[in-house]
């Protein structure tokens, strides 16, 4: 297995957070020191669902130098219908390669908006025609609606690779987040193999409870600098994701079906031989570290061609500050790169 360390650019000390993470975790307050080791509970009543959607409703900055045009079409997916964003460089002529990129959100928000202008940098760097589905978002569509939406857009794909400009022997998935998840999900049911190459930012593999973790995760699984005001922060923006991933669990599979299942959480898929040449992309302070490490050991040992970009200092979330954050848009081109290549 291959790994790339991506150091970081502001803050010279191991193990801490890069200064412009830390500066924006200051600006929110106080870290919540006292509910670091508190059990969390899934009960819906407590969960603010519009809040966790406003604060997902940020867009990265538009720092495509190319011009890079959007269509948007409505495709059928079943019995219902969907919304796709179509990214491409206008001065592409020849069959391009394909990316079905995934947005995040914890399956309950997030929306194609929201990454449109990292799919417009990943589509002006690679060359690539990227296709972003509107899939369901839960409570209104539990699982496995969102992977249904999914499987659809790469039917569609396929069959519209001619109006889409594409080499159908070249699709690509990729995803941020519960994107990544997703991503995942779709290469596990892709019995036809058609997807070619996986690239997951920061996936959220294992949807268990901290508490009903196969590995125990806990904040001492992380290193972390020897100062007590860094390691506060660290922890609670591990916590939040920590509470976060419990108030997934409430909402997002309702049908009774464990949240351990490989369909929800790939995690705990048993047979990886058969899934694609795969790119994880990981942060050093992201709470899905610790079981995205181990399913990508998992992968390698299957035989599934598997690399690891880590950056250092940087937590879940990352992608978004592109504009902001210069590792977002590395990021961006380290995907495009391994897309070009394909």
């Amino acid at each position: 297995m291959k790994q790339i360390i991506k150091k970081k650019l502001e803050e010279t000390r191991p193990h801490a957070f890069e200064k412009k993470v830390l500066e924006r975790e200051k600006a929110k307050g106080a870290p919540n020191v006292s509910l670091f080791y508190q059990k969390t509970t899934s009960e819906v009543d407590n969960i603010d669902l519009a809040a966790i959607r406003r604060d997902m409703k940020r867009e990265g900055e538009d720092i495509t130098t190319a011009e890079v045009e959007e269509i948007a079409k409505i495709i059928p997916v079943g019995n219902h219908m969907i919304q796709v964003s179509v990214y491409k460089r206008k001065d592409i002529k020849e069959k391009a390669n394909a990316v079905l990129f995934l947005h995040g959100g914890g399956f309950v928000g997030g929306d194609v908006a929201t990454k449109g202008n990292q799919c417009k940098y990943l589509a002006e760097q690679s060359g690539a025609v990227i296709i972003s589905p509107e899939y369901r978002l839960a409570p209104e569509t539990p699982y496995p609606g969102a992977i249904e939406d999914v499987m659809g857009t790469l039917e569609w794909i396929v069959e519209n690779d001619g109006y889409l400009g594409i080499n159908k022997d070249k699709i690509a998935i990729s995803g941020e987040s519960a994107g990544g998840t997703l991503a995942a999900n779709c290469c596990l049911r892709d019995k036809k193999e058609r997807i070619k190459l996986a690239l997951y930012v920061y996936g959220a593999f294992d949807l268990a409870a901290a508490e009903e973790t196969d590995y125990h995760w806990d904040y001492l699984l992380y290193d972390m600098v020897d100062d007590q005001e860094q390691k506060d922060y660290i922890m609670n923006r591990l916590f939040r994701f920590k509470e976060l991933t419990t108030s997934i669990d409430a909402l997002y599979v309702l049908d009774g079906t464990s949240i351990k299942d490989k369909n929800v959480s790939p995690f705990y898929a048993e047979d990886l031989s058969r899934m694609p040449k795969t790119v994880m992309i990981e942060a050093e302070f992201d709470y899905y570290r610790i079981c995205n490490e181990i399913y990508a050991k998992k992968l390698d040992e299957a035989g599934v061609d598997t690399e690891v970009i880590f950056y250092e200092g940087l937590d879940h979330g990352f992608f978004d500050r592109l504009g902001v954050l210069p590792q977002t848009a590395d990021c961006i081109e380290e995907i495009a790169k391994r897309v070009r290549e394909m």
